[in-house]
């Protein structure tokens, strides 16, 4: 019969693991078209989720004051 492996975790030692990473083969440059792309792509759609909001917001308040005048 096998006896299972405890594993033990230290601090220490892990701490700062990632720091000393072996693999340095990762390439870690900035492609700016890309994210120009994604910033304009996000710019764009906060501005449409704002503009909704707005509206609603707007609708809201004159169905309101058109309740509030009629009675």
């Amino acid at each position: 019969m096998k006896i299972k492996e405890q594993v033990v975790f230290d601090i220490r030692e892990e701490k700062f693991r990632y720091l000393h990473r072996q693999d340095k083969d990762k390439n870690n440059k900035v492609d700016m078209v890309e994210l120009n792309k994604r910033l304009n792509q996000l710019k764009k759609n906060n501005f449409y989720v704002n503009a909704k909001i707005t509206i609603a917001s707007i609708l809201c308040l004159t169905v309101v004051i058109m309740i509030s005048l009629k009675i």
